[in-house]
């Protein structure tokens, strides 16, 4: 059986029909529609981690009670559009970087935020999107997009045609959506069905819009959630000042375990890491926001 290619005639008439398009009338459905000729033939070098990657995920609350109510949140609760969920759709939306949440819900000042950190056990294959030379100077990010990761690269030098794909959907994709613009997500959506629906991959890696693209965001399907994904700790936080992308905080109180029934169990106190044995190295280092903590061997320690 033949693969297909893509073709220059279907992609131009494939972007004008988009660029056309009526917001308020069209269905996600028809966005779908209108997307198959850039995905017939369209390829990608998808990342495949390996098990232990850190994510951190937000939610504005003073002190959740019940690991559920930081993880995914039920179906019938999701009353709106999101950047991959129609209504009614649960995703994990989580990022790479423990600042990136912060940004992500426009949080303000006196607002408590429930501070979530995770840990993948499993392989974790994503497809991607969002990392392209327009997105870079779209949304002014200090990061070379079409130039950070080898799978990018790779997917961009399959061929011409191939590349313009991956820019056209990137910038599409990673268009920061106001207040009153929310049918703009139909075509997200539409484009993120396309990409991680299939059941090879577990979710979406792509750029934080919010953050100028200076971190990553990644959208998990649940079943990698419950299977493959181990909660670490949360913090109870509290924001002091909100103002210029800055945040004055205070750490409330945090939790490291859950008992049987999932309730959190909140310590009193912030996170702090345990010396396991008298006179043990520990190298602290600041990466995305955060200290975080190395034994002698370059292993990560978690803070309990």
């Amino acid at each position: 059986m033949s693969i297909p290619e893509l073709r220059a005639t279907d992609i131009d008439q494939t972007i004008l029909k988009i660029e056309n398009a009526d917001f308020k009338k069209l269905k996600i459905e028809d966005f779908e529609e209108y997307l198959t000729p850039l995905f017939r033939g369209y390829r990608v070098t998808a990342p495949r981690f390996e098990k232990g990657i850190y994510l951190y995920r937000g939610r504005i609350c003073e002190k959740p009670q019940n690991i559920k109510e930081i993880s995914y949140p039920p179906s019938e609760t999701i009353k709106s559009y999101g950047r991959a969920n129609n209504v009614g759709e649960s995703f994990f939306y989580a990022a790479t970087a423990r600042a990136v949440p912060f940004f992500e819900l426009n949080i303000k000042k006196g607002q408590y935020l429930a501070l979530s950190r995770w840990k993948t056990t499993d392989k974790l294959l994503l497809n991607h999107i969002g990392f392209s030379k327009e997105c870079k100077e779209y949304l002014s990010s200090n990061r070379t997009l079409d130039d950070i990761y080898d799978f990018v690269k790779s997917t961009k030098a399959r061929s011409d045609l191939n590349a313009l794909v991956h820019d056209y959907l990137s910038f599409k994709f990673s268009k920061a959506v106001n207040f009153g613009e929310e049918r703009y997500y139909k075509l997200t959506i539409a484009i993120s069905r396309k990409l991680f629906e299939s059941e090879i991959f577990s979710g979406l890696l792509y750029p934080t819009i919010t953050m100028t693209g200076n971190a990553d965001n990644i959208v998990l399907k649940r079943n990698f959630v419950d299977q493959s994904l181990e909660f670490k700790s949360v913090e109870s936080i509290e924001i002091k000042e909100a103002k210029d992308r800055k945040y004055d905080i205070q750490v409330l109180d945090s939790a490291t375990k859950v008992n049987e029934k999932g309730d959190l169990l909140w310590s009193g106190r912030v996170l702090q890491w345990q010396l396991k044995q008298q006179g043990q190295e520990i190298i602290v280092k600041s990466e995305g926001g955060e200290w975080i903590a190395y034994d002698g061997d370059g292993n990560r320690i978690d803070p309990e």
